[in-house]
């Protein structure tokens, strides 16, 4: 096959949050260089010297950090018999341990120790963080996901509509409670993010869960003609169902089985996180025009701090920060109900099930065509070569 073909199905695969499916997905060639922007910007404001005593300890530091990093630039490009001013296409670990001890190295010859190993630490975390987001093509993924949650929520916007008034009712018994607003209202600062994401995390061990039981139970392409409806849309529409399902596909690699973990996941807590944001929106309301301050101050013992009021009809209506902690509570709280519920009920559960089952039908329908696309002459029917069977076995593509 035209490696033309197969390359547009790498970038359909990246597109998509996929990249694990892109054969021979390497570190140093196709996770690192995709992060080049990300680690030079890091670098650079690493290398400002911001701890610096003097004016000439700061050139130092700078200096030596810029030094290192074009050395390292220059030198591997030369190594590489590659034009001494390019991009560079492979990343290693040479220019890797340039990254994280660049910096601590310049805050050394300025007799900064305590800076150089936080320099150190900032910067291997910051690789952590490029290696996360690049290798598992996170920003790509996010775009995608949240172009399919419109389909996702209009595919199960019935179910939804009977569970939402429910969770509506429950959530809002606790938001006219005193104890809930003596607990939330003065929570705030670093107790108060983590008190609600422990409710994230929960909910998203749940989605996890499922994520596990839908790959699990995923079906193997029954024939030709199933394959060809699961590849409608994508690349290899139209190719050769027969020859490529003659090719056994191998099994899922366990990084391949977190990416699309990653994509159930993701998909779940952004339907999560519209459920919250429309929650939220409708309680800092429902607050802010029917819970005043003296009922605020009868609750919490002390009166409300006040983000902006108006008078209407005798009656002073308060935006409170409490009311925005509270909300910001209970919206959380729901988005967690939320991810449990579509986990356990059954409506529910087989409504956005069915939907994700159907986009991880056509991954793998690109993914069994890729593979095939590598083994030999499978394309188009109307272009491929003569066909290598007229049923495909029953693999499974787990």
């Amino acid at each position: 096959m035209p490696s033309a073909e197969l390359t547009d199905i790498e970038r359909w695969f990246l597109a998509r949050g996929i990249p694990h499916f892109i054969a021979d997905y390497n570190a140093s060639t196709r996770v690192w260089t995709r992060a080049i922007p990300f680690l030079a910007a890091a670098y650079l404001l690493a290398a400002i010297p911001a701890t610096a005593d003097s004016w000439r300890d700061a050139g130092i530091e700078s200096a030596t950090s810029l030094a290192c990093l074009v050395a390292t630039w220059l030198i591997s490009n030369v190594a590489r018999r590659r034009p001494t001013f390019s991009r560079p296409t492979t990343v290693g670990p040479v220019e890797l341990a340039i990254f994280v001890l660049g910096p601590a190295l310049a805050h050394l010859l300025s007799g900064e120790p305590s800076e150089a190993a936080w320099a150190m630490v900032v910067q291997l975390a910051a690789l952590a963080v490029a290696w996360m987001v690049t290798s598992y093509a996170m920003i790509p993924l996010l775009v995608w996901t949240m172009r399919r949650s419109v389909d996702s929520l209009r595919v199960a916007g019935v179910t939804m509509a009977r569970a939402l008034p429910m969770l509506l009712l429950v959530v809002t018994f606790f938001f006219l409670t005193a104890e809930t607003w003596q607990v939330f209202a003065r929570l705030r600062g670093l107790p108060y993010g983590f008190a609600l994401l422990l409710f994230v995390v929960l909910g998203s061990a749940f989605a996890a869960n499922r994520a596990w039981a839908e790959l699990d139970s995923l079906e193997p392409f029954e024939d030709a003609d199933d394959f060809r409806d699961a590849s409608v849309g994508t690349p290899t529409s139209g190719w050769d169902a027969d020859a490529a399902m003659a090719v056994a596909a191998p099994e899922l690699t366990r990084r391949q089985r977190i990416n699309l973990m990653m994509v159930i996941v993701i998909n779940q807590v952004l339907l999560s996180l519209i459920v919250a944001g429309a929650l939220g929106l409708f309680f800092l309301a429902f607050g802010f025009l029917a819970i005043d301050g003296e009922v605020i101050q009868a609750w919490i013992a002390h009166p409300a701090t006040s983000l902006w009021s108006i008078t209407i009809s005798d009656r002073t209506l308060v935006f409170s920060e409490e009311l925005v902690r509270v909300s910001g509570f209970l919206a959380t709280f729901s988005a967690f109900y939320f991810a449990v519920n579509s986990a356990t009920d059954t409506a529910l559960r087989e409504g956005l099930g069915e939907f994700a089952e159907s986009n991880l039908r056509q991954l793998f329908a690109v993914r069994q065509a890729y593979l095939a696309g590598r083994a030999g002459p499978v394309g188009p029917a109307e272009h491929s070569g003569e066909s290598a069977g007229t049923e495909g076995p029953d693999q499974s593509p787990l």
